[in-house]
């Protein structure tokens, strides 16, 4: 994990004026949200990795930290109450990025460390991710030469 805080280290100083802005924070915000519901329920070790990102991750504490984690519960809540609803809504969200290049795979790194915090990935979360990296337009081969 440790390599992959780094990594988003870098991409965020490198690109500090984009992603101070709060929609890239809703996206992220939404996108972990989604993860974390995929496999049905929200574990701690899921919520321990968002606030450790929040929290340790320089770049990222430009946002409180106590915004970030309602956004995430928002958009937690509008998934267990309508799920294909709000996963729209959260995708529409994530669509500006998609020509990105570099916070197309950031965002998808921050989503992965959510997605592993509980030491498995789900066969849900899998098929979120996947779909992240469709709609982000990120290949296996590109992502991995990234880290």
């Amino acid at each position: 994990m440790s390599n992959i805080i780094q990594s988003i280290k870098a991409i965020i100083a490198k690109h500090q004026h984009k992603v101070r802005q709060k929609q890239f924070l809703e996206a992220v915000m939404g996108a972990c949200a989604l993860l974390a519901v995929a496999d049905g329920n929200i574990d701690f070790a899921e919520l321990m990795a968002r606030d450790y990102i929040l929290d340790h991750v320089e770049q990222l504490q430009v946002f409180d930290a106590n915004e970030a984690a309602e956004i995430f519960r928002i958009k937690a809540e509008a998934l267990q109450n309508n799920y294909q609803q709000e996963k729209t809504q959260i995708l529409k969200l994530i669509t500006p990025y998609t020509q990105d290049r570099e916070l197309a795979p950031l965002l998808l790194k921050i989503c992965l460390v959510i997605a592993k915090a509980d030491r498995k990935l789900t066969s849900s979360e899998q098929e979120i991710i996947n779909e992240l990296k469709q709609i982000l337009e990120i290949n296996d081969l590109e992502f991995i030469t990234d880290n």
